[in-house]
């Protein structure tokens, strides 16, 4: 989808939108109630309230107070209603001859009509008198005038059983037949009235059970409750809490279907924690938006069984006015109204937990093929996705083409922030074989001499030739005269055997050779020491190196495991909280490459990285090494989903492929044969006894029941070719389609905005 495209409408909403030209903004005229079907195949519910009371509501029904904040839900078999009459007649006449006669007197008496029957238990005739009377005090009444008139009559009491308006529209509904499931009226039907027509013998009616006498009623229609007060006391259907109102009615099963009848921005209330649920506003505006769109777009998906959608993965997660958050609140008052739009037509947002790194096109997983549904990388355009977790440094990184002076270049760098002069703006092979400075070699003795408890040498030019510095050393390491009074000459000659030994003083030769016998002296590979030659700067570190590893006197770098850069400041997690340090502009940085550390300028800081550093007196960090974390670097790196793995035996895969792929026979092999833009597995031939299957698209997830079809495959074969082993490397969790919600939480952490994240995913 061009970006031009999308349009993100900030209004309420109807039922539908109208198509209008790509660029065209237009307003909806009225939020909608979505319905969700909470459950389909309940025997007995329970709706409560902490109100006062539950008030009930059904079609073409005034609104019921109950009178108590507990009821219980069932269905029953339809009980039509029953009501008695009333009728007058004169028994025990002998003949037909006389009743006619008694019939006859009483027309002309009464004014009322009157016919003869025969009274089969008793074979005598009756004579009936005037039309039925309704209620027991009208019975006596006309019976009194009867007599009055010298008629004496008995009252013969008749029951009626006649089915409502409502049962036979009921009847006439499921003997029509349709797709529909419900089994209750939902719609307005006029009338309640007792009526005739045929009635079908599969009725059941909604039966309320309350401790009031006005919550004990049965119903054919759908009833809804509700708190008086529902939008400060939300219902509560079987403990959990639900804005708006639990309707009840009967299904084809004969069982209750409940459903939460509850206004779009309430219901996107108890979506947005379910659906995405960390910290980052940006993301669960994100979300927010796309759960809006997909609900909007979705209105009656599951029509015929009298809802629109489920609380579950299969629409949208959601778990009503419990599971509401303050940032899921905030997200979605904040979008409130706003949809994503193609050509006007609110999009299919589809959204997926862990997309893998990246997105897929959806004609590969689903049956739509849409333009706005392509796939995408999960991370920001080249550099531009690491930007805000980078580390800095004024410095500049070491210029070098010698690898013997590469890991010169880390440890003068330690050096350097434990005190060591640096007199330089950037190192290289020059400055490192160059002789130190008479400034820089006195500061490094002296660093020695503070080490070993000494006072401080006299520094000339020629203390950074071997037989000066050997004094200087000797009387560090091992005190005064040490090497001269211990050493026999033979000890001495033997540890001087080198080709220009001969050009050691005598009185400098116990001291050379102490310090080539306990491994701090060496020589240069032509097998000479060059007494004369001062030692290079990279001579002497590594002279101070091996002394500081002898005396363990390396300082001792804090570690830890990094978490994503912030403003420039190493974060890490310490017990259960992010510990934030300063790094100074000038720190001296390393990153590691292979197995060697390297100076650079800047460096990311994803997380999961492993950081070596040291801070100075005031907390700031100095000196910082990175090495690079093994795991994703893509925005959706903080799922647990990045990277999974597994093993499955041949039977184990033909049993899961064997519900969607029929008559493979014995499995052989299983290959993947074309993948997605994403590298998902897209086709996937089957290779059995009976021939060669394919399974395509998303129902190759569905059927190996797999975290996701973002994987590798590594399999073993015996000597025959066929598989012994599956072994499944995949990325992701859910299906790899639209937006992702970990990618959408790494990039709100990056400082992206929401309508952004959407244009990512929706692209």
């Amino acid at each position: 989808m061009n970006l031009r495209n999308i349009l993100f409408i900030c209004a309420v909403f109807v039922f539908y939108c109208s198509k209008v030209s790509a660029n065209e903004v237009f307003y909806l005229a009225a939020e909608p109630v979505i319905r969700i079907g909470l459950t389909t195949n309940a025997r007995s519910v329970s709706i409560t309230t902490t109100d006062s009371s539950l008030v009930a509501v059904s079609p073409d029904e005034p609104q019921k107070f109950l009178a108590t904040n507990k009821i219980s839900v069932s269905a029953r078999s339809y009980r039509p209603p029953e009501f008695d009459v009333y009728y007058f007649e004169i028994p025990n006449i002998a003949s037909l001859q006389e009743g006619d006669e008694l019939a006859k007197d009483a027309r002309e008496a009464t004014k009322e009509k009157t016919f003869v029957k025969l009274d089969a238990k008793t074979n005598m005739w009756r004579v009936r008198i005037g039309e039925r009377r309704e209620t027991v005090e009208e019975a006596n009444e006309f019976k009194k005038g009867l007599s009055e008139k010298g008629f004496e009559t008995e009252i013969v009491t008749e029951r009626i059983v006649q089915p409502s308006t409502d049962a036979v529209t009921l009847s006439r509904q499921i003997q029509q037949g349709g797709k529909t499931e419900v089994r209750s009226l939902i719609k307005p039907t006029g009338s309640s009235q007792p009526t005739s027509g045929e009635i079908s013998a599969n009725l059941r009616e909604v039966m309320v059970s309350g401790a009031s006498s006005t919550a004990k009623f049965s119903s054919l229609k759908s009833v809804a409750f509700g708190s008086i007060n529902e939008r400060a006391v939300p219902v509560r259907f079987n403990g959990k809490a639900y804005r708006g109102r639990i309707e009840v009615f009967v299904n084809s099963r004969g069982s209750l279907t409940v459903v939460n009848a509850v206004s779009l921005e309430d219901y996107l209330l108890g979506v947005v924690p379910n659906e995405l649920s960390l910290p980052a506003i940006e993301a669960q505006k994100a979300q927010a938006i796309a759960a809006r769109t997909y609900a909007v777009a979705n209105i009656g998906q599951f029509g015929k069984q009298g809802f629109d959608l489920l609380p579950t993965v299969r629409s949208q997660v959601y778990n009503g006015h419990s599971s509401e958050s303050r940032m899921g609140t905030q997200a979605v008052l904040e979008t409130r109204g706003i949809v994503a739009t193609y050509q006007g037509k609110p999009i299919t947002a589809y959204y997926t937990s862990t997309c893998g790194g990246r997105t897929e096109n959806s004609e590969n997983i689903f049956e739509e093929n849409e333009p706005y549904l392509r796939g995408v990388e999960c991370s920001l355009e080249g550099k531009k996705h690491f930007e805000p977790f980078l580390i800095k440094t004024l410095r500049q990184p070491a210029k070098m083409r010698d690898d013997k002076n590469l890991k010169l270049v880390r440890l003068m760098s330690l050096f350097a922030v434990n005190g060591f002069q640096l007199n330089t703006a950037q190192l290289n092979d020059d400055w490192f074989e160059d002789e130190p400075t008479s400034s820089e070699l006195s500061n490094w003795l002296n660093q020695l001499a503070v080490r070993f408890g000494k006072t401080f040498p006299n520094v000339t030019k020629d203390s950074a030739k071997p037989l000066e510095l050997a004094g200087i050393l000797a009387k560090f390491v091992y005190g005064d005269n040490y090497a001269n009074t211990l050493l026999s000459e033979a000890d001495i000659n033997y540890q001087l055997a080198f080709d220009d030994a001969g050009e050691i003083p005598q009185n400098r030769r116990a001291d050379v050779a102490i310090l080539f016998r306990d491994g701090f002296f060496s020589l240069y590979p032509d097998l000479t020491l060059k007494p004369n030659k001062a030692f290079s700067r990279a001579r002497m570190l590594r002279l101070i190196e091996q002394i500081y590893q002898q005396k363990k006197w390396f300082p001792i770098l804090q570690t830890g495991a990094s978490k994503s850069s912030e403003n420039g400041k190493l974060v890490l997690r310490v017990g259960k909280t992010d510990k934030q340090f300063v790094v100074r502009a000038d720190v001296f940085l390393l990153r590691q490459f292979g197995d060697d550390f390297y100076q650079v300028k800047e460096a990311a800081l994803v997380g999961g990285e492993t950081v070596n550093f040291q801070s100075n007196s005031l907390g700031e960090v100095t000196y910082l090494e990175i090495k690079p974390t093994t795991t994703t670097a893509t925005a959706e790196r903080m799922s647990s989903f990045t990277l999974w793995n597994t093993n499955l035996s041949p039977s184990a895969v033909q049993s899961r492929l064997s519900r969607y792929v029929r008559g493979i026979g014995s499995l052989i092999d299983v290959r993947i044969a074309r993948q997605g833009f994403s590298r998902r597995a897209i086709d996937l031939e089957i290779v059995g006894t009976n021939g060669v299957f394919h399974l395509k698209g998303g129902k190759i997830r569905s059927a190996l029941r797999l975290n996701e079809q973002l994987f590798a495959l590594n399999k073993r074969y015996d000597s025959t070719g066929r598989a012994t082993s599956y072994n499944f490397t995949g990325r992701g969790w859910g299906h790899g389609v639209g937006m992702c919600q970990y990618g959408a939480y790494g990039l709100a952490k990056m400082g992206v905005k929401y309508d952004a994240i959407l244009k990512h995913y929706y692209t």
